[in-house]
């Protein structure tokens, strides 16, 4: 990761010193998971996935707690997944806010959360 020196930022002024702090607090915080999550605690998963309608295409699935908590990691997109154990499903798309989804499988044997689908050999339980 780049190191910002002192004499960066004499010349940068302090606001874009400041815009800078954000912006790469920001990309930490998107990029991180919840703060409830552990380290995965099993090997990610080669799967397709295709997010809303659009082309099939290489993602991995990385299980913390199987059955529980999972990610998507689609392109540079990295998607949450929660489930409480009793049916109801949450999902959280980069840094916007948790919502509910609903699990269901497509014509095609793929797993659908409202728009995100993923197929290959999916770890559920």
């Amino acid at each position: 990761m780049p190191v910002l020196r002192l004499g960066t930022v004499v010349r940068l002024g302090w606001r874009q010193v400041l815009s800078l702090a954000a912006l790469a607090s920001a990309l930490m915080l998107w990029s991180a998971p919840p703060a409830s999550w552990a380290q995965p605690q099993h090997p990610a998963v080669p799967l397709r996935c295709r997010l809303e309608g659009g082309p099939w295409q290489d993602c991995r699935m990385t299980v913390d707690q199987l059955g529980e908590r999972w990610s998507l990691l689609v392109g540079s997109e990295r998607l949450w997944f929660e489930h409480d154990g009793r049916g109801s499903v949450r999902m959280q798309r980069g840094n916007r806010d948790w919502r509910a989804v609903e699990a269901q499988w497509s014509a095609d044997a793929a797993l659908c959360w409202d728009g995100v689908c993923a197929k290959g050999e999916i770890p559920l339980d």
